[in-house]
């Protein structure tokens, strides 16, 4: 156990201020008194504290200048604590008395250790302690009469000042004139009694509660400031927000994954490439496609394109806003309002190569399983960096390494998490796998599992691509593989969450969705204690996942509170339904059947894939049961169900 080590200087008494550091056996000590450090070799310990001990037996003493309380009462000396429990606490760099009550010390010495080591004589003990930590303290009393012994214990805490985190966009923030936008941070230790959080607007004072609206009617740039603080320490954030006429509009096509930075789309002649753009703050869009400068007569948001020969293609939508937009509230932050023409363009190469000519045949040697994860991006999650045993070894901070972990996962049938919704890992073959044509063609391996509480079931939606531009690569087109929910009111396609990185370790995820509503992936210190559940291989400070949500079926039991993740019927990863392969089989061993035929482009019809190549799972639910934490897909095995294990 470490200690405090005081230091005698100019003839301390019992209730002078000492500063105790807990320090290891091994390694020199450092003591503190009076602003001063003095290291003393381990080797000098013995020595030391001998002349500790003849000094404070000549001279040290709370009471009077011979170390002996005076007064005669013969009888036992009696300790009594001020402490209920005889345990105290104290922050860091804190100073703390201890002062028990005493009788009956007629003639004694009174003596406080630490592991048999004096740290002071006298009726009660000032320290200032520098080192968190348990530190157990024994009181011996002794006169003539007998020795009374108390032990106590003191429990250094580290110092909780205020931290804020506050949803920010990477690219600035702007809000539209005269409208109200609310800020509500996460504040961490603000549930003390001493907290107090002020507000600033360009320096002047403009709020003191937990959540501040802001609405100014001139544009420009306004300077936001936030102080909190408590009896620990004070925290500050400080950012700017633009205040402009209408919020700008923007439209763009995505890349196939986060990590692909090309949006670039892959096709055969004849085959058809479906293309929608993301649109943010156009109220009422009307649509106008074109391919090569040509107009296609489409006014729709999605756009049906089949080159009918090889080559590369420019397609080009302009968006404006229809005639009758007008400045109304879309979430409770957001005005969208009349604005400007956007054009967003993206290419089209038509391969030259054949669907059949891709076709990757499997040989002798192929191998049943995914041989390579290619892209591990999962949403924040409480298994996320976990570093216990079997786990993260914590410095898996590049994509690649992140990949490599989650590849040697795989490789041992061990799950790999995929977080919050939109969260997904992509997977290769060394070999193509053939649609049969009715049968299971793959399957994905999970930890659903069905009991009499119900069961957890946390679906993953499937998608599957053909490597149709040759390279090797997963940046080709993503077809979702249908399933129970699809085409559903209650499923949402072209959704998307973006998530925010906490500003301290032990902090909620917040995060923010393409409806306008926010929400928080909540930290559970009981189950999962490293510090972030966001992924420290992704080094910007917000990102986004897109995909397609389905509805949650998670429920409590309101006479047990056990939750229920109920089963969907078919078609999802780390679910239970009607295509399990193994029913009866516990966790990890749990398997879904999918099959190919059941590829879908993006306005639901088939798209009658001849084989796969690589296969992406994505967490299907943005959802929390309880203390159980978020609803996160579990992946373990990807297997090609056509070769014989």
């Amino acid at each position: 156990m470490p200690v405090p080590d005081p230091w005698p200087h100019n003839g301390i008494a019992g209730n002078e201020v000492l500063q105790a550091s807990a320090v290891s056996p091994h390694q020199p000590q450092a003591m503190y008194h009076h602003n001063h450090t003095y290291t003393k070799p381990y080797a000098f310990r013995a020595l030391s504290s001998l002349l500790l001990i003849l000094l404070l037996a000549i001279g040290l003493c709370s009471c009077n200048k011979d170390n002996v309380i005076e007064g005669a009462s013969g009888l036992k000396p009696v300790i009594a604590l001020d402490s209920e429990y005889g345990v105290y606490t104290v922050k860091i760099g804190h100073e703390l008395t201890i002062a028990p009550e005493f009788s009956n010390i007629g003639d004694a010495t009174i003596t406080w250790t630490i592991d048999g080591r004096v740290v002071c004589y006298g009726t009660e003990w000032t320290a200032v302690w520098n080192e968190q930590g348990e530190f157990y303290v024994t009181i011996t009393a002794e006169n003539p009469a007998g020795t009374a012994v108390e032990e106590l214990r003191v429990d250094v805490l580290d110092l909780t000042p205020p931290v804020i985190s506050l949803r920010l966009p990477d690219d600035g923030l702007k809000v539209a004139a005269n409208t109200d936008y609310e800020f509500t941070p996460d504040i961490q230790h603000a549930d003390t009694e001493d907290f107090r959080i002020d507000w600033y607007v360009n320096d002047i004072h403009a709020g003191d509660g937990l959540s501040y609206t802001f609405n100014e009617s001139t544009p420009g740039i306004y300077h936001v400031r936030i102080v909190a603080e408590n009896s620990d320490g004070a925290a500050t954030k400080e950012f700017d927000v633009e205040v402009v006429e209408s919020l700008p509009c923007s439209a763009m096509f995505l890349p196939s994954s986060y990590f692909q930075t090309s949006t670039t789309r892959y096709t055969f002649a004849g085959r058809p490439v479906f293309l929608q753009p993301v649109v943010e703050n156009i109220d009422n869009p009307e649509y106008e496609w074109s391919v090569d400068g040509t107009d296609t007569g489409c006014h729709d948001r999605m756009f049906e394109f089949t080159p009918d020969r090889a080559g590369e293609y420019t397609v080009e939508v302009n968006i404006t806003t229809g005639e009758d937009a007008a400045m109304i509230p879309v979430t409770r932050n957001v005005s969208r309002a009349p604005s400007m023409c956007v054009t967003a363009q993206v290419k089209v190469v038509c391969v030259e190569a054949s669907e059949q000519q891709r076709l990757r045949p499997r040989t002798g040697s192929s191998s049943p399983y995914s041989t390579r994860v290619f892209e591990w991006t999962p949403a924040p999650g409480q298994f996320i960096g976990e570093n216990g045993p079997g786990w993260m070894m914590g410095n898996e901070s590049t994509l690649e390494a992140a990949n490599a972990w989650a590849e040697s996962r795989l490789a041992g049938e061990k799950l790999v998490s995929l977080g919050a919704f939109g969260g997904y890992i992509i997977v290769g073959f060394d070999h193509s796998i053939v649609a049969s044509g009715g049968e299971y063609d793959f399957a994905v391996a999970g930890n659903a599992f069905l009991n009499a509480q119900g069961g957890s079931n946390e679906p993953g939606i499937v998608w599957v691509m053909q490597d149709v531009n040759g390279n090797g690569l997963p940046d080709d087109e993503w077809y979702e593989l249908k399933g129970s929910e699809t085409g559903k009111s209650t499923t949402l396609q072209n959704y998307y969450v973006t998530y925010f990185r906490p500003e301290a370790p032990q902090m909620d995820v917040e995060w923010m969705d393409s409806e306008g509503n926010t929400g928080t992936v909540k930290y559970l210190p009981l189950l999962h204690k490293q510090d972030y559940y966001y992924p420290a291989w992704i080094s910007a400070s917000s990102y986004t996942l897109y995909g397609t949500r389905i509805s949650a079926k998670n429920s409590a039991d309101p006479t047990t509170g056990f939750w229920n993740n109920a089963p969907y019927e078919w078609g999802y990863a780390d679910n239970v339904g009607s295509d399990a392969l193994d029913k009866s089989a516990p966790g990890d061993s749990q398997r879904t059947g999918f099959r190919i035929s059941n590829a879908m482009y993006a306005d639901g019809t088939a798209a009658n894939l001849a084989f796969i190549d690589f296969v992406k799972v994505q967490v299907a639910v943005q959802a929390t049961s309880g203390a159980l934490g978020e609803i996160s897909t579990e992946v373990c095995r990807f297997q090609d169900l056509s070769i014989a294990e």
